[in-house]
């Protein structure tokens, strides 16, 4: 066998060692949406801080509940949804309540909300 060919072949072989020996990455796909902070100046603009919120379509949504556990809770469209700040308008007589954001079908921690 000639000296370039058995070059070729050589590093034909190191270049397959080092495809298998390269690193992959998993992407986490089932992150908990986290609710840190909500803000009531008004019914109007209840204003929801946090992280992992997504972008706000699909099955994505602000639930108003009476409990801890979102049981009979009230869904609550946004006015404004972003990937860590969440806008919308407090329903009549959501009084003390919790609220819940899920994003994308996960729900958030509970946070109470002193709510007009």
């Amino acid at each position: 066998m000639k000296r370039g060919a058995l070059m070729t072949i050589v590093g034909l072989a190191a270049l397959l060692l080092l495809a298998a020996c390269k690193p992959s990455a998993t992407v986490a796909t089932e992150v908990v949406p986290t609710l840190i902070s909500v803000q009531a100046r008004d019914a109007s603009a209840v204003v929801l801080q946090g992280r992992y919120f997504g972008g706000g379509g699909g099955d994505s949504y602000i639930l108003i509940s009476a409990s801890v556990d979102g049981q009979g809770g009230t869904m609550v469209e946004a006015a404004e949804w972003s990937p860590t700040r969440i806008v919308f308008e407090a329903p009549p007589q959501s009084g003390g309540a919790f609220v819940i954001v899920v994003a994308d079908g996960r729900p958030s921690n509970p946070m109470p909300a002193n709510l007009p």
